[in-house]
């Protein structure tokens, strides 16, 4: 069995006011923009997610937390019961991460890795020079200098960080020097790199896409604002990770740029899990659409920009409350009065929902919908009446359709027919296959749905 891998996320907050504002921290609530990001990563990527709040040593002037967390984050993971796991991703709480950003686990080759520490290489150059006397026998290049910011690493590397661990308490007092009075470039950063060539560790460096820091440097805060369509700035649409270090004050500025970034994407981050089990199922409920095919639709639509969704026969609401999220207005309706009644409680939590009772055999007065769900009529004639208003009316709109696998004789003619005239272009089949068994005990005899445009 694959064993799962971890997200150690360092959000420790201080308590001590020196060392607030000594390092202009401020209220630290920018950390909460960073954590909705990795915990929904971690989620969809099936990683553990795991918060280091608490330092195994109280003193976090002598014993920063940059120092500490390289030294508690075995035991730390330990002490959270997680025993049986792979790789560990360490990212600060000053890391975003894109939500729909591939593994990281997935390009290691299980080698330390960790990104490039090169956006100023003259801060890098006097960081290693600063130590440099410490580890005379150690080169390295400064160009191949790392950021410990964000790195991944697993179990085979623990006897190095127990090297780590040994010099920084050998030398404890000689680094505190360094960090405040003379060096002043980097803390654990610096020694991390020598250590790391000392003990013959193999890096891998992470091409640049895998995060970007110091954003104004790099000058990714812009966009193609000539295109006049997409103001979403460079690092968002470019990088999976987005590091809000290099700013003077970590406090207030960092506080509004993660909380400017977050207002921008949030809602990527929706939890459709939840959602999803706030409805309705087929395996319980014979009317309602299976959590697959939801599954499905939230998937499909994920990156689509829809405008309006016009969905007949609504039933009980259940594949409604999914269509809200894809959607930014939604028009459903049913024939049956207590069905609307039962939408309406499903949808109680959306504003962009407008449920009405309607007969789909009279009432078809919508402007230009980007996707409609069919959903009305259950015999061959009215379906293919409503498919021909449809392709009459909204030649360009997106349909989505289910039951097409419950039986031989309903849908599936009539899509079949479609598809063999080549009058529909199937754009995906969604949903349970063919020998699901639904909640009225009738085995499916093909794919539950699927999602087709008429060809032009």
């Amino acid at each position: 069995m694959e064993r799962k891998n971890v997200i150690f996320w360092v959000g420790v907050k201080s308590t001590n006011p020196d060392i607030i504002e000594k390092h202009n921290y401020g209220d630290y609530s920018w950390m909460e923009y960073s954590k909705k990001t990795w915990e929904y990563w971690a989620k969809q990527n099936d990683c553990y997610f795991v918060h280091y709040e608490t330092t195994f040593h109280e003193d976090l002037s002598r014993y920063k937390v940059n120092w500490q967390r390289w030294f508690d984050v075995f035991d730390y993971i330990d002490s959270k019961g997680i025993t049986d796991y792979d790789q560990i991703l360490l990212t600060d709480a000053s890391i975003m991460v894109k939500w729909d950003a591939p593994n990281f686990f997935d390009i290691t080759d299980h080698k330390f890795c960790a990104l490039r520490g090169n956006e100023n290489l003259k801060w890098s150059y006097e960081s290693t020079m600063g130590y440099k006397d410490m580890f005379l026998n150690t080169k390295f290049r400064v160009n191949d200098y790392i950021a410990s910011g964000f790195c991944i690493f697993n179990k085979l590397h623990k006897p190095m960080l127990n090297v780590l661990k040994a010099f920084y308490y050998k030398n404890h007092d000689e680094i505190l020097e360094r960090e405040d009075k003379l060096v002043k470039r980097g803390r654990d950063q610096p020694i991390l790199n020598y250590i790391l060539r000392q003990e013959d560790i193999e890096i891998k460096h992470l091409p640049i896409v895998y995060g970007v820091n110091h954003l104004y440097r790099r000058q990714v805060m812009n966009h193609n604002w000539q295109l006049n369509e997409d103001t979403t700035p460079f690092f968002v649409k470019y990088f999976y990770t987005w590091i809000f270090s290099g700013w003077p004050d970590r406090g207030k500025t960092r506080k509004d740029l993660m909380s400017q970034t977050w207002q921008l994407v949030q809602h990527h981050y929706k939890e459709y899990d939840t959602i999803l089990d706030k409805v309705n199922h087929k395996h319980t409920h014979k009317n309602s659409t299976s959590k697959q095919f939801k599954q499905d639709l939230l998937t499909y639509f994920k990156e689509k920009e829809i405008d309006t969704i016009v969905e007949f026969g609504c039933c009980r609401g259940d594949t409604t409350r999914i269509l809200c999220e894809i959607g930014n207005k939604v028009f459903a309706s049913d024939i049956d009065e207590n069905n609307i009644t039962l939408a309406k409680e499903k949808c109680s939590d959306v504003s962009n929902i407008d449920l009405s009772i309607k007969d789909i055999n009279t009432e078809w007065k919508y402007e230009n919908p980007s996707v409609i769900y069919l959903d009305a009529l259950h015999d061959i004639p009215g379906i293919q009446d409503g498919i021909d208003r449809i392709k009459n009316q909204y030649k360009s709109s997106i349909v989505i359709m289910d039951d097409y696998g419950h039986n031989m004789n309903t849908v599936k003619p009539v899509i079949d027919t479609l598809i063999t005239n080549n009058t529909i272009e199937v754009l995906q089949w969604i949903g349970e296959d063919k020998g699901y068994i639904p909640a009225n005990g009738k085995t499916f005899v093909d794919k539950e749905g699927l999602i087709f445009k008429f060809i032009q």
